[in-house]
């Protein structure tokens, strides 16, 4: 058996806690403004060599509203609307109407993030004179680094965890995380393994919630013994998150970046053209790794239909860049 297989998922998702108040620095968050900083640092670049139509001195602006009204607003839109309504129903939203406001407590969804960003693109070029196209290519390639900081930042959570898999596969992991999914009587036999195991009672009478989970993973990640314990009830899953995190992210960056550099009278529309293939397939492979949080549709899931609707919407912008490459070469 892979030692992998007997480590169990122990990351804090808090960073820095702010004593005295209920203030914390989550890596969930640091990992936005890093997309967010770095994202800018590329453009930047790309603007000072002439590779984007956004000028050095516009670009600061530009990229503070795609992330407001494109990454954030859109992507919490989008778990919203895709994932959580479907599973909580309009019962859900009137017992706690405030939810979509929390984005501190996570919960991004990546398809309505690039839906989002696609309409700040349209809105911003017709507003300042600048080519869409051209508009959209420089964000399809720095929004990859987003997506890459994102993924590990749903790693270190324990969220969005992969499919069960061997024991023997030397990159499985357990994740403490799925507990919330086990039956009522599994759980409490967890539970009460747990108590066993800690000497004392870590529950009340009522049936677990929120804040019971918060403080049984914290001691899970603080004590060895009561980690291994609830190991005993997980079963071993891939890493997906990883998985996400280099092909969604850090690969299609790399292919981006350096074709950006290297063709440097690429038609416009090209990139957002290849982003739009690029992320589909590598969304819809990590999506055969990773456990399902939506419906599922004859072993299709919604991470792998929304992911078509990317292709169409990057095939879309084929046609400017077919439009534009023709008009290079008659000049």
């Amino acid at each position: 058996m892979s030692l992998l297989t007997t480590c169990i998922h122990h990351l804090d998702p808090v960073l820095l806690e702010i004593p005295g108040t209920p203030l914390a620095l989550r890596w969930y968050g640091l990992a936005y403004v890093a997309g967010f900083v770095l994202g800018y640092l590329v453009l930047l670049q790309l603007s000072r060599r002439d590779l984007y139509c956004v000028k050095p001195d516009k670009l600061s602006d530009f990229i503070t509203t795609v992330c407001i009204c494109g990454v954030l607003m859109g992507g919490r839109l989008g778990e919203f609307f895709f994932y959580w309504l479907p599973r909580e129903g309009w019962s859900g939203l009137c017992a706690d109407p405030l939810w979509v406001l929390r984005v501190w407590e996570g919960g991004m969804a990546s398809h309505g993030g690039i839906i989002a960003v696609v309409c700040v693109a349209l809105w911003y070029a017709r507003k300042h004179g600048h080519s869409f196209a051209e508009l959209t290519d420089g964000l399809a390639i720095v929004c990859t680094i987003g997506l890459f900081f994102g993924r590990v930042a749903n790693f270190i959570n324990g969220e969005l965890y992969g499919r069960i898999t061997s024991p023997d596969n030397p990159i499985a992991m357990k994740f403490p995380m799925e507990l919330t999914t086990l039956s009522a009587p599994q759980q409490l036999e967890a539970i009460r393994a747990v108590e066993q195991t800690a000497g004392a009672p870590i529950r009340s009478l009522a049936l677990p919630n929120e804040g019971f989970y918060d403080t049984l993973f914290r001691l899970c990640r603080d004590n060895e013994a009561i980690r291994e314990t609830l190991g005993q009830f997980l079963t071993p899953r891939y890493p997906s998150q990883l998985f996400e995190a280099l092909g969604e992210g850090l690969i299609i960056f790399i292919i981006l970046i350096t074709l950006r550099l290297k063709w440097k009278n690429a038609p416009a529309g090209i990139f957002a053209c290849l982003f739009g293939l690029l992320y589909a397939i590598a969304r819809i492979t990590a999506e055969c790794f990773k456990e399902p949080d939506a419906a599922v549709w004859n072993g299709i899931t919604q991470g792998q239909l929304l992911s078509i609707g990317v292709v169409v919407l990057g095939g879309l912008f084929l046609i400017p860049a077919v439009r534009n490459y023709k008009k290079s070469q008659k000049i």
